[in-house]
């Protein structure tokens, strides 16, 4: 029996780590398009990017870019480090640095230089892992790509691009992320928030806000959000940033894709304008629960649901929607309950004293995986009097109330 355990879990760890090694390699690419010219970079496609960085669009004429202007290689939008007075305008060094996510194991870039260009890749340690140089190529009609890869077993952390002068600027950068190195994955929050009544007739605004709180980049994610079509008549959406947009509009139902979103909460918002049918009837409850699917460096199949907004038509005024938690007492601890929240979502909790004295701060956590929140107060230091316990959502910005005696 011994023999037979122990060629079972032989059996299963060679068939684990083929499965390991098997895990598909992950290409990022960033086009830097649909950015405001001469606006700073700084957390992009799940890069970190350093100081100085800007956003370049060539067709303003401010840039030294490929010749002629109307490239086929060279995109609307760029990225140029800025040391003073803008791309190809100054003299002096030009140095700029990209801090990568983990476990990148190549990465690559196209080049627009009027002089050689030395791009660099280093190692968590600050060793070398790799170098390249671009030489001048600015009449040349094209961007010349520069790829660096790592050694077997290392990964890339940063980059530098270093020229005698900051008359450079990149475009369409890639990067290869290996998960079998142990690469850390997403955690999305979907957080909906909305008027409580509307009226038939009335325009109103649905906020959707999304979260990456992982300790590993999203690299892309589709939300599908159905709506009540015989109520409501959808009129349009805007989103935070340029790589978040609205891919479908069917019967019933919006669809919305991302690009990248970066590890330690990087966050956008989407904001949907609907109008309320004349005909609308009263008393409907039009929220519905918005779904998202997206693809990280662990899996590409992360799920999530947001919360359901608790939104009706009805002919009163537009009002906060109150919620009361479930609080019980035993002995000298109140235990509270609440739902309803978006599942992974920022809860803040805290209580107020009697006789208007300034709140007392409980704690900040997240909502679990149903939406839920629970946790205990001690009481035993608490003078008496009423006192309220509050849970505020910060993403749905939900509010739960209770009272309770001392």
């Amino acid at each position: 029996m011994r023999r037979l355990l122990i060629l079972w879990f032989a059996i299963w760890s060679l068939f684990s780590a083929s499965a390991v090694a098997a895990q598909p390699l992950l290409t990022v690419t960033l086009d830097f398009e649909g950015f405001a010219d001469n606006l700073g970079v700084t957390g992009y496609g799940g890069l970190q990017f350093g100081t100085g960085w800007r956003f370049g669009d060539v067709r303003s004429g401010r840039y030294n870019a490929p010749f002629p202007e109307l490239c086929p290689d060279f995109g609307g939008t760029c990225a140029f480090w800025l040391n003073g007075n803008g791309f190809g305008r100054v003299s002096g060094s030009g140095s700029g640095r990209i801090t990568l996510p983990a476990n990148v194991i190549a990465f690559s870039v196209g080049v627009a230089t009027s002089e050689t260009l030395d791009i660099t890749a280093f190692a968590a340690d600050g060793s070398v892992l790799a170098t390249t140089g671009v030489p001048a190529n600015i009449l040349t009609g094209r961007l010349d790509r520069a790829t660096l890869t790592a050694p077997p077993g290392q990964v890339i952390s940063s980059i530098e691009l270093n020229g005698v002068r900051d008359t450079w600027l990149i475009d369409d950068i890639e990067y290869v992320i290996n998960p079998a190195l142990g690469a850390r994955s997403a955690r999305l929050v979907l957080a909906q928030r909305v008027d409580d009544v509307v009226k038939p007739g009335e325009m109103f605004s649905l906020d959707l806000v999304l979260e990456n709180y992982g300790q590993g980049p999203a690299f892309a994610t589709t939300i599908e959000l159905p709506f009540a079509d015989d109520a409501l008549i959808l009129l349009d959406a805007k989103t935070s940033r340029p790589d978040v947009w609205v891919s479908d509009v069917q019967p019933g139902r919006i669809t919305i894709r991302t690009g990248v979103l970066a590890a330690g909460r990087d966050l956008v918002t989407i904001t949907i304008r609907f109008q309320v049918r004349e005909d609308a009837p009263l008393g409907a409850a039009i929220g519905r629960v918005a779904r998202l699917g997206f693809r990280d460096a662990v899996s590409e199949f992360g799920r999530g649901q947001s919360n359901l907004p608790a939104t009706v038509i009805g002919d009163g005024p537009e009002r906060t929607f109150w919620r009361t938690p479930n609080l019980t007492i035993t002995g000298q601890t109140l235990s509270y309950t609440a739902a309803g929240f978006a599942p992974g979502e920022p809860v803040g909790i805290w209580y107020n004293p009697p006789a208007g004295a300034p709140p007392v701060t409980v704690a900040t956590v997240r909502a679990d995986g149903d939406g839920r929140v629970s946790g205990s107060l001690a009481l035993i230091d608490l003078p008496p009097g009423d006192y309220s316990l509050v849970l505020f959502s910060h993403h749905s910005q939900q509010t739960f109330v209770g009272g309770f005696g001392r």
